[in-house]
């Protein structure tokens, strides 16, 4: 098989995955996994992501109650809406994080004030940080994968990031782009279905 055909079965056969087994990951690993990470492109080459990594069983408890109490406060303010059912069923995994044996997050630069000024409601697009981040999160996670590791990006639990910045200690001029759940895979999820190319593309010739 050659190189290319080998990175497109790594592509296809990752997996995201809520369920964990208790085995713990080795800091030399978490290690590797960040260094994959920094060699995803980055905008203007400024690398500024960051990682953050909890192992801390009772941090990871107190980032769950964070997240849960979010979203009850936003069922609860939605309640006469006829949507609070649907956000409980919704919402479920987004503290899925807790049972990993290590949670890493990893957060980008918030634009500057100069930037802010300049270009308004498009800083952040154009400063290109968050994007650079999620890159390097996927680098990440297919570099897990290669060793036989598990993960899943959460987004939802961004519902409470200001209160999963202030429990990470994160500075202020660093804003989370998602939660990676790591660990040894407890169960094997089936390939879920994806649209074709003509559902997602368009050639404009």
């Amino acid at each position: 098989m050659s190189l290319a055909d080998e990175l497109l079965s790594l592509l296809r056969s990752r997996r995201s995955v809520r369920r964990f087994a208790g085995d713990p990951v080795a800091r030399e690993i978490v290690e590797k996994l960040i260094a994959a990470a920094a060699w995803a492109p980055s905008a203007g080459n400024r690398q500024d992501w960051f990682f953050t990594v909890v192992t801390s069983a009772q941090l990871k408890a107190q980032m769950s109650e964070a997240v849960r109490r979010c979203w009850q406060n936003i069922a609860e303010a939605n309640r006469d809406s006829g949507l609070s059912g649907d956000l409980a069923q919704y919402t479920a995994s987004f503290d899925a994080f807790v049972s990993a044996p290590v949670v890493i997050a990893v957060s980008a630069r918030v634009p500057s004030v100069v930037q802010t000024r300049l270009l308004r409601e498009t800083a952040t697009a154009t400063s290109g940080s968050a994007a650079s981040a999620a890159m390097a999160a996927q680098n990440l996670m297919l570099a897990a994968h290669a060793l036989g590791l598990a993960t899943c990006c959460l987004t939802g639990a961004l519902a409470a990031r200001d209160e999963l910045g202030r429990l990470l200690a994160l500075e202020r001029k660093r804003e989370l782009v998602c939660l990676i759940a790591l660990g040894v895979a407890a169960e094997t999820p089936p390939a879920p279905p994806r649209k074709g190319i003509a559902e997602i593309a368009r050639f404009l010739e």
